[in-house]
């Protein structure tokens, strides 16, 4: 199933994996060497998930997969999807600002990588990979942290509960935005929203 997966995805699945096109072809999808990776196998039921359950996955998130498997199929097995020269440019001033633009603006609502990539007029894959030498961050992870960020300030400025600043933040619920603040902030939002209430100098 994994195999079939990543052969469709570039057809399917809006994500970098459009470039597997690209990977020379002496090195075909025939090749088993690296088929029972079982680094490989689990990234690619994660591309399986988001594909047949796209709700749990949005198609940033899943394309920052996808460019996991590409990286770790380079360094693992020496199959590399792109030449390197595809790597090297960031993007333009303006690109970069669109981009920004776009994800703030929408920080509430599900946003993917072919809408940033087309605004910018690039590939997905080469948008991606432009994002992140730019910010030192794929897109996905830079959306994390500005929605992180207006959850603070929510936190602290308005009396909106948890649930509602998930929302409001564009998280699937309080349980995924409670998750998302503690991995990023080392703290829950109760937690925070208390100690900066009281004011830091008393914590």
């Amino acid at each position: 199933m994994v195999m079939a997966e990543m052969a469709s995805i570039e057809i399917t699945q809006p994500t970098s994996l459009v470039e597997w096109r690209r990977i020379d072809p002496i090195i075909g999808f025939d090749r088993c060497d690296w088929a029972n990776d079982p680094v490989v196998h689990h990234l690619g039921l994660c591309l399986h998930t988001a594909r047949s359950r796209p709700s749990e996955m949005s198609p940033v998130c899943a394309d920052h997969v996808a460019s996991a498997l590409q990286a770790y199929l380079k360094q693992a097995h020496n199959i590399v999807s792109l030449p390197p020269r595809a790597a090297r440019g960031g993007l333009a001033p303006w690109q970069l600002r669109r981009a920004k633009e776009m994800l703030v603006s929408r920080l509430d609502e599900p946003i993917s990588l072919p809408e940033l990539a087309r605004a910018c007029k690039l590939s997905p894959g080469h948008f991606a990979r432009a994002f992140r030498k730019m910010t030192g961050q794929p897109p996905h992870r830079w959306l994390m942290e500005q929605r992180i960020e207006k959850a603070k300030q929510l936190l602290v400025d308005s009396t909106l509960s948890l649930a509602q600043i998930a929302l409001t933040c564009g998280f699937a619920d309080q349980s995924h935005f409670t998750r998302v603040f503690a991995q990023l902030v080392q703290s829950s939002p109760g937690q925070w929203r208390r100690h900066w209430r009281s004011g830091p100098a008393a914590a």
